[in-house]
């Protein structure tokens, strides 16, 4: 768009704005052609010397000539505007010439049609200087404008950048605060783990001793069998809290997987048992959705212990006020070319469930929805690890009825010999 300067020339302003259009019909005839418009305003400059001819008012009509030089300069520039001006002072000369008119001498008419001729000349240079002026104004106002543009655009894209900079440092401190409470847990758990390994140690020698007592009594073959019932109970009691002793002790030294052929219902039935103080003084019921032919599964016992006992309690902790807890089994096909199947267990709670935009990092270290004291967040954690060695899967989410379900896939044992 052209634009021409404001008369005090400090505001650029559109050419549709000056009155009546003048700019824009200028700039349509700049682009009709050139032989066009030249022939067009000589076309004037004969109609003019023709009035001059007829008329005779030599000043007046003279002054008339001015309108094609004017135009054409500023249409088609000056070099149009200065032949322009010759054609117009040799029209004059020859209306002149053709009316009679009493000179003194000669020399007057062409005297008159020299000055004549000049005068247009100046006024066309003038006005052609003046037009390149506007010109190189239009250009310097439209390369402004558009360094303007791109000046503009690159602070709004600084600015956008500095946004996101800004949220992004603070996402980076947020992370930084959490690596640090992370860091202070893992001290604590660290402490914590060396504590519980010394207290595991001075316990597993009275463990052993009486292990060594009830195995004594059992081979004295007891009286009657109430006694045999009650020494057996007591060696199940030793074992099971040898199993502990050990569970703490995987937290601080980590032992290798010891995995034997197991029914997965034993397994989850010892780890109910385990948790059978905190079902009973929170009044939650338990359904077992056992399917009776299930492979065995080739796990570590003590380990998948830990895995359910930690769910269990998870599900208990969701569920303060009563509520029920289903333990559920079903076999999981493998593939078409494999005799056994894989093994799944489903545990649902009755509870409120999981927040969905939690669902994500429950498996995250030192994450817990727990209120403070109640979970170190590392729980979960363990857990996927468990079953990652053992090469199955656990998986949270949020049942449609209500409550939330974790569900735990074993694969069978790498060896079928070992289930006969």
């Amino acid at each position: 768009m052209n634009v021409s300067l404001h008369p005090q020339g400090t505001t650029a302003v559109p050419s549709e704005a000056w009155p009546w259009g003048v700019e824009t019909i200028f700039r349509n005839v700049s682009a009709w052609p050139k032989p066009l418009v030249t022939g067009l305003l000589l076309a004037l400059v004969i109609a003019v010397g023709w009035i001059d001819y007829i008329t005779g008012l030599e000043l007046s009509v003279s002054l008339l000539y001015l309108v094609p030089i004017a135009l054409g300069t500023w249409i088609s520039g000056r070099s149009l505007g200065c032949a322009l001006s010759v054609a117009s002072a040799g029209a004059w000369f020859t209306a002149d010439f053709l009316q009679p008119h009493a000179y003194g001498h000669w020399f007057v008419p062409i005297w008159n049609t020299l000055t004549l001729a000049i005068s247009f000349l100046l006024v066309a240079v003038l006005l052609g200087s003046l037009r390149e002026i506007n010109e190189g104004l239009e250009r310097v106002v439209a390369r402004r404008t558009k360094a303007l543009q791109a000046e503009i655009s690159q602070r709004r894209r600084a600015e956008e950048d500095l946004t996101h900079a800004l949220n992004d440092a603070q996402t980076a401190h947020l992370e930084l605060q959490r690596a640090q409470l992370h860091l202070i847990e893992a001290a604590k758990m660290e402490s914590a783990a060396q504590l519980a390994v010394g207290i595991a140690h001075e316990v597993k020698n009275p463990l052993m001793a009486l292990s060594l007592g009830v195995d004594y009594f059992l081979g004295r073959r007891p009286a009657n069998a109430d006694e045999a019932q009650l020494a057996q109970d007591m060696k199940e009691a030793v074992h099971r809290a040898s199993s502990v002793i050990d569970v703490l002790l995987d937290y601080s030294h980590p032992r290798p997987l010891q995995r034997t052929s197991e029914d997965i219902h034993h397994v989850i039935e010892n780890s109910l048992a385990l948790v059978r103080h905190q079902l009973t003084r929170q009044h939650i019921a338990v359904e077992r959705e056992f399917e009776t032919t299930l492979d065995r599964v080739w796990v570590d016992r003590t380990r998948a212990e830990q895995v359910f006992v930690n769910l269990f309690l998870n599900a208990i902790q969701a569920m303060p006020l009563s509520g029920k807890l289903t333990v559920r089994t079903f076999s999981t096909p493998l593939n078409s070319d494999s005799d056994h199947s894989g093994v799944t267990v489903e545990i649902d709670d009755t509870g409120e469930g999981i927040m969905p935009e939690k669902l994500g990092r429950l498996f995250e270290p030192f994450f817990t929805t727990k209120p403070p004291g109640q979970g170190t967040g590392l729980g979960l954690t363990n857990a996927r690890q468990i079953m990652d060695l053992h090469g199955g899967s656990l998986l949270l989410n949020n049942r449609d009825e209500g409550g939330a379900r974790a569900t735990l896939h074993f694969n069978p044992s790498p060896d079928p010999c070992l289930f006969t």
